[in-house]
């Protein structure tokens, strides 16, 4: 087992860089349809705010929706990864369109 030294800190492996938002969803799943919040966003996947997180299990499918500001639907597929008191993290089957991405960072937080 490696070990790591405690002054270096664990960086994530993440494919693709997240940006913060807070961009409306819809989510699909086990035929309920929740209106969630996302957190933040990347082309392969999606953090939902929910402190309601009985709601999701890891492993589950869901499908997502979300508007353009514009009113433009994209709709993508994914899978619960992970989840915990705050939210879930949803990873995408597919990479987000950059059209969809584009939307989805119209509701990007202005960082001040």
């Amino acid at each position: 087992m490696e070990k790591r030294e405690a002054d270096k800190p664990i960086t994530e492996k993440r494919r693709h860089k997240r940006e913060k938002t807070r961009v409306p969803v819809e989510v699909v799943t086990g035929g309920r349809l929740y209106k969630e919040t996302a957190k933040d966003v990347s082309f392969s996947g999606i953090y939902i705010r929910n402190t309601l997180f009985h709601k999701y299990e890891i492993n589950q499918q869901i499908v997502l929706a979300f508007e353009s500001k514009q009113g433009e639907a994209h709709t993508v597929e994914g899978t619960i990864v992970r989840k915990d008191e705050f939210g879930a993290g949803i990873q995408f089957d597919e990479q987000l369109i950059p059209i969809a991405f584009k939307h989805a960072l119209e509701w990007q937080i202005k960082k001040k």
